[in-house]
């Protein structure tokens, strides 16, 4: 008889048996019973957490972005400069994908099916779009406390989003972060080469 456990323990061990089966058999070919079976569990209280296998896939999408946006929820109610707010996500972020136990390989998985399967492309979308407008909010920010020069909020931070998922890329084929060296001259040259130089700069570390 399987052992009573809170709904959120549940649903934690499923997804934790479908991030598994996912990334071992890809999305296509992977069924509910194969989830079920890894998390031993019946295929009935399997769908009684996840009504389809694409609604298992979102809840694994939404939890592989929940840590970096979590990152950015934080940073709207920080009262410090908006420079050190930046300062201070670069270091969250470098550790973070650092300090990982294992790769983030669904990262990948889920980049693959945005390509071939519209639906899900959209709610990869959403998510990027929602960390992209949180993090152009910081910007602008700077931008009114005259921390910042004149540059498109939006630009700087689609392109602070792609650093991130080029980090959440290499991690997931276990490239990790030298975190000492894109901590200093790695963080000073995205400052400067995007005109976000403040007088005068300071480090991560100070930041954090």
């Amino acid at each position: 008889m399987t052992r009573h456990q809170p709904e959120a323990e549940r649903k934690s061990q499923i997804m934790r048996a479908a991030r598994a089966v996912f990334i071992e058999k890809g999305f296509m070919a992977a069924r509910m019973q194969d989830v079920a079976r890894r998390a031993r569990l019946s295929k009935g209280a399997l769908y009684f957490y996840f009504p389809s296998k694409r609604d298992l896939f979102y809840a694994l999408v939404e939890e592989e972005q929940r840590v970096t946006l979590s990152f950015l929820q934080r940073a709207e109610g920080d009262e410090r400069p908006a420079t050190i707010k930046l300062l201070d996500l670069g270091r969250q972020y470098l550790d973070y994908f650092a300090g990982l136990k294992s790769p983030p390989r669904f990262f990948l998985l889920m980049t693959e099916m945005a390509i071939r399967d519209e639906e899900i492309r959209e709610r990869v979308q959403e998510i990027h779009q929602r960390f992209v407008r949180q993090l152009a909010d910081i910007i602008s920010e700077g931008q009114d406390r005259g921390e910042f020069g004149v540059i498109d909020p939006l630009a700087v931070a689609q392109l602070l989003k792609a650093f991130v998922d080029g980090l959440a890329g290499q991690s997931a084929v276990g490239i990790r972060p030298d975190v000492e060296r894109l901590s200093t001259d790695g963080i000073r040259l995205i400052f400067e080469g995007l005109g976000l130089t403040p007088r005068p700069l300071p480090s991560i570390a100070e930041a954090g």
